[in-house]
């Protein structure tokens, strides 16, 4: 080979590594491309999927956006999202899908929408299992796999992180077979990261709003949320033509749970009588809490009041079983007002005011019964209301006036005590009796007024019989105690306070209540009458016979003397019944060492009868009517 065979030779060899090396830095800048373009497709890709999830404002419609997107990127046509249950721990399917071809993956989406995961199991199992992101080359590979054979063979999946723990798995699919992408698989990472973060955003928005229109004992809706719920449906109801019903529910003697077993028994009670309630009531009802014990259903599309009775009577019944607390079982029933309104003459504020309107007279007839309202019941509340307000300012302008019916001996006639009872010198009415008032006091707070008010001037008058007459005045003076006055823990201190005040004897004061006001008030501190009773006042149970449990009342409660009630004196001689329930309560008294007074004699053969029967008082027109201090006195002996 000649010396310039030799140069061109290492000529070619220089120019062959320079091709070489020219090529091979063409790869590196083309693998460096690739991967540039990758990662900010990728960027792309994690941009999309936050940029659509950060718009959602529900986690249906945030899993929803990520699935879209994730899709759109990788060209693969199924998507969906699994979402953790909470009380299982399982994967559930959800409603966030996408599906390129419907009719190529309806059998695949139609197992997959019944089928269930737990950790380990499936895919979405094994992302939960293992908290990280899986990828299944080929699923028909995959021994045990349950939805092989359904159109797909390459698959993946990623975990979704939401304040510390798995919440959902998203997971797509492809028909071809797919090797695993480690790029695609990181950035998945970084998606259900970030989602994680967007969910935790959007649940605690959530939960703001919910408790804001949801009752947090019970989850049911609150006033605000039903008002709402109401003013649409009378809007539907104008509409359509049709009715919708208010159902405004009081439980009945809820107060004794409180007071009797605590607060926290009375609000498991209210969380019971809930879930019942939710079972009574038909899909399309809405049911809330008021307040307190109030509950309130709302009917839709009913054709007549039948349709809201019903429902009435499905609470009713759901109420029946006995509740079970602190290990004893409880009976609780409600009273429930029901109004109808055709949407277009009605109001919410004013559909609820009836609604309670009627509510209330259900209470009065007693305990588990319904009401309909109707205008006599609005023109009734309305006498109320106005006869609430004149009461106060008679209370203000001293219009209460006492009168005082004797109580006699039945063996003498001798006048032996007197009981004060409260009158209204109503400005335009005239002098009117309790019965048109008292009911109405005692719906509000005004019977404690006027309960003091009594208590203070029957005890004035008394002292003023007892420094006039000595042994002669007609005491012990007896004072009406209503069903919320014995409910007040400072009863004893406030009748120790007016004898006090009036410089009346303990033992010239006596007490009635009613056996009703004991089953009322079951949570009466047997301390409490007690605490009189050592003072020296003495206690009568009026209208004895009316109530319940009665002798069950006699042996707990210090009882001085029982009233027997009106209702059975006044047919004394009538038939055998009345007579045979007279001597039987008279006998019951005398083996307990308890005075009877015979209420409501009219006659003198029915006074005759109650002491041949065993009573030794009685108390009537027969005797005396009701009369101003100055009148008893008349009937005083003189010196």
């Amino acid at each position: 080979m000649t010396s310039a065979d030799a140069r061109l030779e290492v000529v070619e060899m220089r120019l062959r590594r320079e091709r070489l090396a020219r090529r091979e830095v063409e790869e590196i800048a083309e693998r460096a491309t690739r991967a540039l373009y990758d990662k900010q497709q990728e960027l792309v890709l994690l941009e999309a999927v936050v940029s659509a999830s950060n718009e959602s404002s529900s986690v249906p419609e945030a899993l929803q956006g990520a699935v879209d997107a994730v899709c759109a990127h990788t060209s693969w046509p199924v998507g969906h999202a699994y979402v953790r249950d909470s009380a299982s721990g399982d994967l559930i399917p959800s409603t966030s899908w996408h599906i390129a071809h419907p009719t190529q993956f309806a059998a695949f989406r139609r197992l997959t929408e019944k089928t269930t995961f737990s950790e380990g199991i499936g895919l979405p199992g094994r992302v939960l299992a293992t908290g990280e992101a899986a990828w299944i080359t080929d699923l028909s590979a995959e021994p045990g796999f349950a939805r092989r054979n359904l159109g797909v063979r390459g698959a993946f999946a990623f975990p979704i992180f939401a304040d510390g723990e798995i919440t959902a798995v998203l997971e797509f699919f492809t028909a071809p077979a797919v090797a695993p992408d480690p790029g695609l698989l990181e950035v998945m990472a970084q998606i259900g990261r970030q989602l994680g973060r967007v969910l935790e955003r959007i649940r605690a928005q959530e939960q703001i709003a919910h408790q804001a229109t949801h009752d947090a004992l019970t989850g049911l809706a609150n006033r605000l949320l039903f008002r709402d719920r109401l003013e649409l449906a009378l809007a539907r109801a104008a509409r359509r033509g049709s009715f919708a019903a208010l159902l405004f529910m009081d439980l009945d003697r809820f107060k004794d749970v409180n007071d009797s077993l605590g607060h926290s028994a009375g609000d498991q009670l209210l969380k019971s009588v809930s879930d019942r309630l939710r079972k009574a009531m038909r899909a399309s009802d809405s049911l809330a809490r008021f307040g307190g014990d109030e509950f309130v259903v709302l009917c839709e599309d009913l054709a007549s009041a039948d349709g809201a009775v019903r429902v009435a009577e499905h609470v009713q019944q759901a109420l029946l079983t006995p509740f079970v607390l602190d290990r004893k079982q409880h009976v609780v029933s409600a009273s429930i007002g029901i109004v109808l309104a055709s949407g277009a003459d009605r109001d919410a504020d004013g559909l609820l005011r009836d609604a309670d309107i009627a509510m209330y007279r259900a209470k009065q007839r007693g305990p588990g019964n319904w009401e309909i309202f109707d205008e006599a019941l609005r023109n009734r509340a309305l006498e109320r209301v106005a006869t609430e307000r004149a009461l106060r300012h008679a209370l203000e302008s001293e219009e209460l006036r006492l009168h005082y019916q004797p109580i006699v001996t039945l063996d003498g006639g001798a006048l032996q005590s007197v009981e004060a009872l409260v009158r209204w010198q109503h400005p335009e009415r005239g002098l009117l009796p309790p019965g048109e008032f008292i009911p109405i006091a005692e719906e509000s707070a005004l019977i404690l007024q006027i309960g003091v008010w009594t208590l203070r001037e029957a005890c004035k008058q008394a002292s003023r019989w007892r420094a006039r007459f000595g042994d002669r005045a007609p005491l012990p003076v007896n004072v009406n105690v209503s069903a919320r006055q014995l409910a007040q823990p400072e009863l004893p201190a406030i009748i120790r306070q007016v004898l006090t005040e009036t410089g009346l004897r303990s033992g010239d004061l006596a007490i009635e209540v009613t056996e009703t006001a004991l089953i009322e008030e079951s949570s009466v501190p047997e301390a409490s009458l007690g605490e009189l009773k050592s003072l020296g006042v003495k206690i009568l149970l009026d209208d004895f016979g009316t109530g319940y449990s009665s002798l069950s009342h006699l042996q707990r409660f210090p009882i001085d003397a029982l009233k027997i009630d009106r209702s059975f004196v006044m047919h004394l001689g009538a038939g055998e019944d009345n007579t045979a329930i007279v001597r039987a309560i008279a006998a019951m008294a005398s083996a307990l060492g308890l005075d009877v007074v015979a209420e409501g004699v009219e006659t003198a053969e029915q006074a005759a009868k109650a002491l041949a029967l065993g009573c030794s008082s009685a108390q009537g027109y027969y005797f005396a009517r009701p009369a101003p201090a100055a009148e008893i006195e008349s009937l005083i002996e003189p010196r």
